[in-house]
C-alpha cells in the first residue's frame, strides 16, 4: 500500500534555531550529564571565539605591530581581564569533559547513565578546583595592576622564557604528540569493536579524539605560562619577540595553532549540523567555516615564520 503519512509536526516547529535549541537543551531533564553537554558546547564555542581573536591580533606582530601593541594594552582593562579569568574556566572544563567523552567513546561498554552523571560531577568539581587558584592569581594581578595601578613587575628575561635544553624538550614533546595524533587519526574504525570503512568523517572523528588529548598539555601549558605565571601586564611586542627567539616555542605555538584551530573548526561544523537544517544554508555555513579556518591559520603561520623582527628593521 502506497500511502503518505501526514505531517504531524509543522516543519517550522522542527527547525528551532540555535538559541531556542540551546534553551530546549537546558530545559531537557537530562540531569548533570545534559548540563555537561550544554556546557561543553558553550565552552568550546567561547574558546574558539577567543582563539580566533587571539590568533588574529597575535598575527599583527608581523603585519601591523602598532595595532598589536594597542590591542594588548586594552587587554589590561578590568573587563577584559575578567573575561580572561572566565576563559580559563572554559578551557579547563572543555578539556576535562572532552577527556570524559573520549574515555567513554573508547570503552562504550563502561558507559551508563549513572556513570555519566557521576563523571560529569567529577568534571565540574575538577574544573572548579583547578580554576580557583588560577582565578586567585589572575584576580590579584587585576586588582593590583589594573585597579590600584601599582607598577608592573620587571620585564621577562631570556632565562624565564627558556634555554637550549628547553628547546630540545619542547620540540621533542611536540613532535611525539603530533606523530601520535596523526598516526591515530589515520586508523580506520571508530574505537568500537565494529568494522568501519575508513572515510573522511571517521578519520576526522579519530583526529578530534586524539587532537583533544594532545591539546590538553598544549592549551593548558599555554594558559599556565601566558595567563597565570606571566600575565597580560607583561605581554607586549618585546615579550613576543623574546619568546619567539626560541625555536622550541615557535614550534609549540605552531602545533597549538594548527591543532586547536582544526579541532575548533571541525567542532563548529558539527554544531552547525545540529542547528542549521536547510541544505543550501548548511553547505554555505560549512564553506564559510573552511574558508575562515584556512585564512586564520595562514595568518598565524605567516606571523610565526616572519616574527616581530621582520617589521622592526
Amino acid at each position: 500500500m502506497n500511502r503518505q503519512l501526514p505531517h504531524l509536526v509543522p516543519e517550522r516547529a522542527v527547525n528551532t534555531g540555535i538559541v531556542n535549541g540551546l534553551w530546549q537543551g537546558i530545559k531537557y531533564r537530562g540531569g548533570t550529564g545534559q548540563l555537561a553537554f550544554i556546557g561543553h558546547r558553550l565552552a568550546g564555542l567561547g574558546t574558539l571565539l577567543f582563539l580566533i581573536i587571539h590568533v588574529t591580533e597575535t598575527s599583527a606582530v608581523y603585519f601591523n605591530p602598532q595595532f598589536y601593541a594597542d590591542v594588548v594594552a586594552r587587554y589590561q582593562h578590568p573587563v577584559f581581564m575578567l573575561g580572561e579569568i572566565g576563559l580559563v574556566a572554559a578551557v579547563l572544563f572543555h578539556g576535562l569533559n572532552g577527556l570524559k567523552i573520549i574515555a567513554f567513546d573508547w570503552k562504550p561498554d563502561r558507559w551508563s547513565p549513572e556513570r555519566e552523571q557521576f563523571w560529569s560531577l567529577v568534571v565540574f568539581g575538577a574544573t572548579f578546583a583547578l580554576w580557583l587558584p588560577a582565578a586567585f592569581v589572575m584576580g590579584r594581578s587585576l586588582y593590583l595592576h589594573s585597579i590600584l595601578m601599582e607598577p608592573v613587575p620587571a620585564a621577562i628575561t631570556p632565562e624565564q622564557v627558556g634555554t637550549g635544553w628547553a628547546n630540545v624538550a619542547v620540540i621533542s614533546l611536540v613532535a611525539l604528540g603530533v606523530a601520535v595524533a596523526f598516526t591515530a587519526s589515520a586508523r580506520g574504525g571508530s574505537g568500537r569493536h565494529v568494522a568501519v570503512k575508513p572515510t573522511l568523517e571517521t578519520r576526522m572523528w579519530m583526529f578530534m579524539r586524539y587532537s583533544g588529548v594532545l591539546l590538553i598539555p598544549l592549551a593548558y601549558g599555554h594558559v599556565l605560562i601566558k595567563d597565570i605565571l606571566h600575565g597580560v601586564h607583561l605581554i607586549n611586542l618585546a615579550y613576543v619577540d623574546l619568546y619567539w627567539q626560541f625555536l622550541g616555542w615557535r614550534i609549540y605555538d605552531a602545533a597549538l595553532l594548527s591543532f586547536a584551530l582544526a579541532h575548533g573548526a571541525y567542532g563548529l561544523k558539527q554544531v552547525s549540523e545540529d542547528y542549521v537544517h536547510a541544505p543550501l544554508r548548511l553547505r554555505l555555513t560549512k564553506y564559510a567555516i573552511l574558508a575562515g579556518w584556512l585564512i586564520i591559520t595562514a595568518m598565524g603561520a605567516i606571523a610565526l615564520v616572519g616574527g616581530v623582527g621582520a617589521t622592526q628593521s
